[in-house]
């Protein structure tokens, strides 16, 4: 493909990407709070209850996720991502009028389902961009993820306490339609689909998930992604009981949206730092980091604390997920790429469930914020697995298919 194709494509997806990432992320402010309002609950019941629906996406996407993307490798990973942002406009839209808890769990299964923007993108780039620019191509997905993360909950705060939940959900779902109607027209694939048994059934799908390069990255990236999501529910409820109930939602934003704005900085740090040093030594580094920074919302005396030292968990975490989503694009044959990440989503939704089901019921038994240290713990094992565990690809910036020439 000529280079101003791969580099055209590439802008577009990571623009989409942005809008869309950023309009996903509107509810993480005040989900909870929507919760806790809908249900009529206590703190602590809104928690375990936040914990369920926003897990419930996880697993939902958990089971799919492998099975879209050997739709993908069959049919093209377009569509793929068109089908993602069509379907999280149709589900936001019927949020934004859930009758009670029960629906809202429903129809966040139904998001994990339908959904999975991250993947699906991730995908079509891999599928498109040569493997010595892969790195550069995933540093700039990652900046997308998370500015888009960094200002979504800022912005949706902002909405929710001006305009209301119903009113932010329905602007979710008109981002996410436009998403894909720009993916549809402005997006060039040139796909061919796999003609070998290898890259379409599911005998591929569990050979390359049981393979000795993918599976220790697949078991880490369902670790790495459970460490946030154990605390997702919990920093908007921390924030409640420190500040007025009619800025709750546009303080939580602010600890959220620093939280992707230094992920924006570490993602594309070390995409630049991935030519230079070993993709698991920086691994090592953003795990380690992260971990020690967990253990900071802790000592927190006031809200204004509380928000910086919550958004200082970022710091490390853009080049953990950017070093992580490289290795998986290097770990499997280009004609394999929709699997690949196809499972990386499945393992990333993995974590995401079981994160947010674990956050929730131990913030009932032992509180909000001793949460923040069970995380950390977290982090801090993982940076010992990967030591152990992660080999470093054969050359850092290539493509198996290429070395393999």
């Amino acid at each position: 493909m000529p280079v101003e194709i791969w580099k055209k494509n590439l802008y577009v997806v990571v623009v989409v990407e942005l809008g869309v990432l950023m309009a996903f992320t509107f509810a993480m402010p005040f989900i909870p709070l929507y919760i806790k309002d809908v249900g009529g609950f206590s703190t602590s019941e809104a928690a375990f209850w936040s914990g369920i629906a926003i897990g419930g996406s996880g697993f939902g996407m958990f089971i799919t996720a492998p099975f879209w993307g050997m739709a993908a490798d069959r049919w093209g990973r377009k569509s793929m991502l068109i089908r993602a942002q069509i379907g999280g406009a149709v589900l936001y839209g019927l949020l934004a009028v859930a009758p009670d808890v029960t629906s809202i769990v429903i129809l966040r299964v139904l998001q994990g389902v339908f959904t999975g923007t991250v993947s699906a993108a991730s995908a079509l780039v891999a599928s498109q961009t040569p493997g010595n620019k892969l790195n550069y191509a995933m540093g700039l997905m990652m900046a997308a993820l998370f500015c888009g993360t960094a200002s979504g909950p800022f912005i949706g705060g902002m909405l929710a306490d001006s305009i209301g939940y119903t009113a932010t959900f329905l602007v979710t779902a008109g981002i996410l339609l436009l998403g894909g109607l720009a993916i549809l027209f402005l997006v060039h694939e040139k796909f061919e689909s796999s003609t070998t048994k290898q890259g379409i059934q599911l005998k591929s799908l569990l050979s390359l998930a049981r393979s000795r390069k993918m599976l220790p990255l697949l078991l880490m990236m369902a670790a790495i992604f459970a460490g946030p999501q154990m605390i997702s529910p919990i920093i908007v409820l921390s924030v409640r009981e420190m500040s007025p109930p009619e800025i709750t939602a546009t303080l939580s934003g602010q600890a959220l949206g620093l939280v992707g704005l230094l992920s924006v900085v570490s993602s594309v740090t070390s995409g630049k730092l991935g030519t230079r040093f070993s993709l698991p030594r920086i691994m090592f580094v953003c795990c380690l980091v992260t971990g020690l920074m967990y253990l900071l919302p802790l000592c927190a005396a006031n809200v204004t604390q509380f928000i910086i030292f919550v958004g200082l968990t970022g710091l490390f975490i853009g080049g953990l997920h950017t070093s992580t989503n490289t290795m998986i694009g290097l770990a499997a044959p280009r004609a394999q790429q929709g699997i690949a990440y196809g499972l990386a989503g499945s393992a990333n939704s993995l974590g995401i469930g079981f994160g947010s089901l674990i956050g929730g019921t131990l913030a009932q038994i032992i509180g909000l914020r001793p949460v923040f240290a069970v995380a950390a713990g977290l982090f801090l094992v993982i940076s010992a697995m990967i030591i152990k565990f992660i080999p470093p690809p054969a050359k850092v910036g290539s493509h198996p298919i290429e070395l393999n020439k």
